[in-house]
């Protein structure tokens, strides 16, 4: 899987709570979150046709207007980059990434205690 940058990931994070969506309305998400600044039309709308052109986004065409939506759904992305994180940083060893979470206490025990329940029920 291919990793988005920086300027996409922010893009598909707006896509991703907006579902179906113009350029026009990921600019005004955008703004909102930026405290009203609207990001230029031509800065949004490249990113959105290079996320289209990398299989990240899929679009219909109302004459000139093209509505976006999301070809994988963000759980599925934060699944990939993680399997991706996992091999890369951690040898390939999940129990390792966990180990080194619970190390820096970013996970506590109630949630390993959790994490491991779910692993028991599968």
């Amino acid at each position: 899987m291919q990793k988005l940058t920086a300027a996409q990931e922010e893009i598909m994070n707006h896509v991703w709570d907006l579902g179906e969506c113009t350029v026009g309305d990921v600019r005004k998400s955008v703004a909102k979150q930026r405290g009203g600044k609207l990001p230029a039309h031509s800065t949004v709308s490249t990113v959105m046709a290079a996320l289209k052109d990398r299989g990240f986004l899929t679009h219909k065409a109302y004459g000139r207007t093209f509505v976006y939506r999301p070809a994988l759904g963000r759980e599925e992305y934060g699944s990939q980059s993680l399997v991706g994180l996992i091999k890369s940083f951690f040898g390939g060893s999940a129990s390792l990434a966990v180990s080194h979470l619970v190390e820096r206490e970013d996970l506590n025990l109630e949630e390993l205690g959790a994490l491991v329940r779910k692993l028991e029920e599968e």
